[in-house]
């Protein structure tokens, strides 16, 4: 038996040489069917956990394999010493030192006057490969339970959406005070533009999971039906929202842009100072150099403490007072909705003196007319 350094052998496939974290371990042999000698790299060695002066004959490498794995490669060398038939195969193995792994295993015969005077071909240890493969099955998993969620949750919605615009429907509103009758319009706006929220969802998973076209939409609008929403609650506080759009539209999703200004605003009241009306201005303007759009928002509540909760402002169900109807979620969906289409936000605060957000939308998706 013959073994040696890993530079002379010519691997069957290539890995990538900036990344040296990532190069598995590849071994190469060679098994001369006349003299019926063999010869092993030094890395076989290594992979198996072995001693370098190890006997490494056919039956002592066949007894670091087990069933299922053993028979399927047993036929493999057998089917290839008699007919020279190649193999490729990925396998399961147990080193030395007890160590399970995945080694990707394959040999190719070479023959002088149609006989089959030498096999030879390469051992790489895919372990990580392997792991990488299982966790991308899992979270494929786990997108489609996700998804499954979706339906249930949008459907269950839609019941409860619809039974409330039902009753609202059978109010007489003839019947109603001023007051009252007010109270039943606002009602009726938030039961339709839920439903027509619940639709917007539910169709977006009907007609692909993973892609939410853009359209053009123009912030002027996008605001007023926000805002026409959420009338009721900016009533009650006496919310003031001045809004100054230089750039009048963008590309975007219409239900991204309507989630991101409603979490933003619902912010502002939810977080507003104790004796203060809040205070907002929605702006847009060009970032000339980088060629994008910024929509500004800007409020005069508690303010944030940047230096202790900064690394975790936009965290899922990260919340950071102990005011009523703080779940964490609204600031996290923002950032995720801006970043799938390729932007970014960015925040600046002090306490007991507000928060600006800069949403930065992807170059390009302006419309300055």
């Amino acid at each position: 038996m013959d073994h040696y350094d890993d530079a002379g052998m010519q691997p069957l496939r290539a890995f990538p040489q900036d990344k040296p974290d990532y190069l598995p371990r590849e071994g190469s042999w060679e098994h001369d069917a006349v003299n019926h000698s063999d010869s092993w790299s030094d890395t076989i060695f290594d992979i198996l956990d072995i001693s370098n002066e190890s006997r490494l004959d056919k039956s002592y490498l066949l007894s670091f394999f087990r069933e299922p794995f053993l028979g399927t490669l047993e036929t493999a060398i057998t089917e290839a010493s008699r007919s020279g038939a190649p193999w490729d195969l990925e396998l399961e193995l147990v080193t030395a030192k007890g160590k399970i792994i995945w080694v990707r295993f394959s040999g190719s015969a070479v023959f002088e006057n149609d006989t089959v005077v030498k096999i030879k071909g390469s051992l790489v240890e895919i372990d990580k490969y392997r792991a990488e493969e299982a966790s991308h099955h899992l979270l494929k998993q786990r997108h489609q339970q996700l998804s499954g969620f979706a339906h249930i949750l949008t459907h269950n919605l839609r019941t409860h959406a619809y039974n409330i615009m039902m009753l609202t429907g059978l109010a007489d509103r003839s019947k109603l005070d001023a007051y009252h009758a007010d109270l039943l319009d606002k009602v009726t706006t938030v039961s339709d533009n839920l439903i027509a929220t619940i639709e917007q969802i539910s169709g977006i998973i009907k007609v692909n999971e993973n892609v939410i076209e853009s359209e053009l939409l123009r912030f002027e609008e996008i605001t007023e039906n926000v805002l026409s929403v959420m009338r009721a609650e900016l009533d009650l506080h006496e919310a003031d929202i001045e809004t100054d759009f230089i750039v009048p539209a963008v590309f975007f999703p219409r239900l991204y842009l309507d989630s991101i200004l409603m979490n933003l605003i619902s912010n502002s009241i939810k977080y507003k100072k104790e004796h203060e009306k809040p205070e907002v201005l929605i702006s847009t303007y060009l970032d000339e150099e980088k060629n994008c759009v910024i929509l500004e928002y800007q409020d005069n509540g508690i303010g944030i403490d940047l230096k202790r909760y900064g690394s975790k402002i936009f965290g899922l169900y990260k919340t950071f007072t102990h005011r009523p109807g703080a779940h964490g979620v609204g600031l996290f969906l923002v950032k995720t909705q801006i970043e799938s289409q390729g932007g970014y936000i960015v925040v600046e605060s002090k306490p007991d003196v507000g928060t600006i957000f800069r949403v930065f939308f992807k170059p390009g998706t302006q419309r300055l007319d």
